[in-house]
């Protein structure tokens, strides 16, 4: 069976013999699972990316259960680079309109990332029109539909008085 779906953090607690680890507790909506994440982000009431204990990740890996310092683990909670989508680490922190149990194929690409984006006010995007090189800046409110001779490069995000740069490959 895989299993790879939205889940909230419902406990987010130390593990009592690793610093750098938490046990976590997580629902998908109808069931809660535990599971012992090193992930340096993983916070309550988290939105996130789970594969269930028999899943198998993009990357061909098989999750196990397993017994992380003492204290069992029934699965893994993901980032962009365990499910092959980019190369960041830390998991994947999605918005909370994204509903439980929602299967991971069906989350959109640009959300999977550690990165919270969603919480960020985008600014603008930079469009490439892929037969003519063209570049178009694109504010956010611009009517602008690209078409698909055009690729989105990045997008500008403003934060707490400072500006967040992501690229797209």
């Amino acid at each position: 069976m895989n299993s790879i779906k939205v889940v909230k953090i419902v406990e987010a607690n130390e593990h009592p013999k690793a610093n750098k680890l938490k046990v976590c507790k997580v629902t998908d909506g109808k069931e809660t699972f535990q599971v012992v994440c090193g992930a340096a982000n993983v916070r309550l009431n988290m939105h996130t990316i789970y594969a269930s204990v028999g899943s198998t990740l993009p990357s061909g890996t098989n999750i196990q259960k397993a017994d992380l310092r003492g204290v069992e683990s029934y699965g893994m909670l993901c980032s962009a680079k365990d499910l092959s989508v980019s190369q960041e680490g830390g998991i994947i922190d999605l918005p909370e309109t994204i509903a439980l149990a929602t299967a991971f194929e069906k989350i959109p690409t640009d959300l999977l990332s550690s990165t919270p984006w969603h919480l960020f006010r985008e600014v603008d995007g930079l469009w490439e029109n892929t037969n003519s090189g063209e570049i178009k800046v694109v504010r956010t409110g611009d009517e602008f539909k690209p078409s698909k001779d055009y690729k989105l490069l990045s997008k500008t995000y403003f934060q707490n008085n400072q500006y967040y740069y992501r690229h797209y490959n």
